[in-house]
């Protein structure tokens, strides 16, 4: 039997890393006040064809149940956040702030860095409009980038305002729009091209998406981007709501970023603000504002800002540069020096662990020499002896795994010895 296509079976290092990632995030989260949730891992399939439309169906997990109704593994946690609040949480203050750490999983062609189950994070503010939430989300994910030590990553942030107020003045509204934001989005101009022609957008319209999202650089570009856009009024305001969340970003201590209009993002219910972070040229994270998904999804208006972040995506990088998870080293074995030692050993193994210490006893019967042999390669601090002659002296003996020194202390010393170590 083998894992289905485009899974993983995670282990040892690996997994290690996984969770050095998780632990890192919860941290940073909680220290900006966030509370954690945790939604079903299925959902009725409605809710992530709302807005995407059928065709996304094609890109999940959707089945019907012995029901017959319709359900999909979600492929995503914003919409899942999203539908709870609703559910529940609608009479909360305002601003709700919320985190998770989920699995997702999308059916999609597996590839180096993208697999279809993969363990997303993310944070989620809802009902702020105020720019200062969008500084917020940025600083945050830029934080967790820093505490993991991800120094050279790269983080690009942009306004998709600009691009979908020019579609609108040249006809192409609401979800017409979907299809060329997933085009500007690819990067890739012949897709774009092909998606502007299709809905007859040329002459002007077409030439000023086409230098927008080519215009990217520091803080400096945002007086040409708001001559370029200077007859859409809610572009020139986006603008300036730009201006105001690099300042605040640049307050939370986020120093280090480019102003991007290219960003168009994958997911089609983003409005405004847009981001993204980038470590060795891969995407882990991006995010934005999305002000009208809410009242989508049956609820009354509501502004919304969050990020999703990749942590199998970073969680490889780190392992690749041998950055962050320690190796779970135990700190000691506890090993008879003959057969009849080994009660004594589990005795003395049930009170370190009751210390706190990560203890083994070896479950083998090897010989005391082999034994040793083995505690080495599960990399244990330290090895305690336990002979016959020795414990009717009430003594044990201590070997350091790394000099190889052993010492003889007395057994009611132990507990205290190892803790100190």
């Amino acid at each position: 039997m083998q894992r289905p296509r485009g899974t993983r079976d995670l282990f040892g290092e690996e997994l290690r890393s996984v969770r050095h990632v998780t632990q890192v995030m919860r941290g940073v989260f909680r220290r900006y006040g966030y509370s954690e949730i945790e939604t079903p891992i299925f959902e009725h399939l409605e809710l992530f064809t709302k807005k995407s439309g059928a065709n996304v169906v094609n890109q999940l997990y959707a089945f019907q149940d012995k029901s017959s109704r319709w359900l999909a593994l979600r492929p995503e946690l914003t919409a899942p956040a999203i539908r709870l609040y609703l559910n529940q949480l609608k009479s909360a203050p305002k601003p709700l702030k919320l985190f998770y750490l989920g699995n997702c999983f999308r059916y999609e062609e597996p590839q180096a860095g993208r697999w279809r189950q993969f363990l997303q994070s993310g944070v989620e503010i809802i009902g702020s409009a105020r720019t200062e939430a969008d500084a917020e989300v940025i600083a945050l994910s830029d934080d967790v980038m820093r505490e993991l030590g991800l120094t050279w990553r790269k983080l690009h942030i942009g306004n998709i305002r600009l691009l979908r107020e020019v579609l609108s003045k040249a006809g192409v509204k609401g979800d017409a729009q979907d299809p060329i934001m997933r085009a500007i989005d690819s990067r890739e101009e012949a897709r774009l091209k092909d998606e502007l022609d299709r809905v007859g957008v040329k002459g002007h319209e077409g030439d000023l998406i086409h230098a927008l999202i080519k215009l990217h650089g520091d803080a400096k570009i945002l007086d040409q981007a708001e001559k370029m856009v200077s007859g859409l009024p809610r572009a020139k305001v986006a603008v300036q709501k730009l201006r105001d969340i690099l300042k605040q970003v640049k307050l939370l201590g986020v120093e280090d970023f480019s102003v991007d209009f290219g960003i168009a993002r994958g997911l089609e219910y983003y409005t405004d603000t847009v981001f993204e972070f980038y470590v060795d040229d891969i995407q882990v994270a991006g995010g934005g504002r999305y002000d009208e998904l809410i009242e989508l999804l049956g609820g009354a208006p509501c502004q919304a800002v969050g990020v999703g972040i990749g942590v199998d995506r970073i969680a490889q990088i780190l392992l690749k540069r041998k950055i962050g998870a320690a190796s779970e080293r135990l700190d000691c074995m506890v090993l008879p020096a003959s057969e009849a030692m080994l009660d004594e050993c589990l005795k003395i193994a049930r009170e370190l662990r009751a210390a706190g210490l990560a203890v083994d006893v070896d479950l083998m019967g090897r010989s005391l020499t082999k034994a040793i042999s083995y505690a080495d390669s599960r990399e244990a601090e330290q090895v305690v002896i336990v002979g016959e002659k020795d414990l009717a002296a009430g003594e044990v003996t201590i070997r350091d795994m790394r000099t190889g020194v052993q010492e003889k202390i007395p057994r009611r010393e132990l507990v205290e010895r190892l803790r100190k170590h």
